[in-house]
């Protein structure tokens, strides 16, 4: 299948502040999971640490820093999963403008996918739950990929499968475009040559300024004109 060298070769979401406004649900349970093993007092800010990390070596760290639960945190998983699954399947609303945002950009063919940190059945939930999943081709993991974030290897893992998905060989990633709220993601996807929307999270860690400074195009939230700052941008050859 040959593609219309004029778009982007294809975009690549992070879910987590990005395509769903799930920060809030993180930031509650963070705390409350590890009061339920018996350490009280903490706050969002003392998980920042840990943000870059897959949710089960974000666990096992946890058990690391405080000895709580099993060496490994497969115990602490399971508990995070348990009550985090309602939120992710029925509360988590999509960020304002991403429903009408990628249903533009699948009418303009433009292949999407999500690479995340997040366990797949959760974001599927999300995207069900919100009605983004129809416009998304697959979920890929920083578990699966090896690697965290702060490492391009998920978002090389999401472009791999995609590509093979659409016959398109080798693609090159300056015709990629990775969106994103999260500077070390950012950061490790504009190291290997992928353009870059970031997206500032309001409920996140990372600043305006962080996420403006590290984006090729920076937004707020999904605006009507996006797709055409996009489409601009690369027509440009900027």
């Amino acid at each position: 299948m040959s593609q219309n060298q004029a778009l982007p070769a294809a975009f690549i979401f992070d879910c987590d502040g990005t395509l769903v406004d799930s920060m809030g649900a993180w930031l509650d349970v963070q705390p409350r999971l590890l009061a339920s093993f018996g350490v009280e007092g903490l706050t969002p800010d003392d998980f920042a640490e840990f943000e870059a990390l897959s949710v089960e070596n974000e666990c096992a760290a946890y058990h690391d820093k405080w000895g709580v639960g099993e060496p490994g945190g497969r115990d602490i998983f399971e508990r995070l999963l348990g009550m985090l699954e309602q939120a992710y399947a029925e509360d988590v609303p999509a960020r304002p403008g991403a429903p009408a945002f990628l249903e533009r950009v699948h009418a303009a063919g433009i292949p999407c996918t999500v690479a995340t940190s997040t366990p797949a059945h959760l974001v599927q939930a999300a995207l069900e739950h919100t009605g983004l999943a129809p416009y998304l081709e697959g979920i890929t993991t920083t578990e699966e990929a090896g690697a965290s974030k702060e490492h391009p290897d998920v978002y090389n893992l999401a472009l791999a499968r995609l590509a093979e998905a659409h016959g398109l060989g080798e693609v090159d990633r300056r015709r990629v475009w990775v969106f994103e709220d999260a500077l070390f993601g950012l950061l490790s996807a504009g190291a290997v040559g992928y353009r870059r929307v970031g997206i500032h999270d309001p409920a996140g860690r990372f600043t305006l300024e962080q996420v403006g400074a590290n984006s090729e195009i920076f937004i707020t939230a999904y605006e009507d004109d996006l797709l055409d700052r996009v489409l601009a941008f690369r027509s440009e050859g900027a």
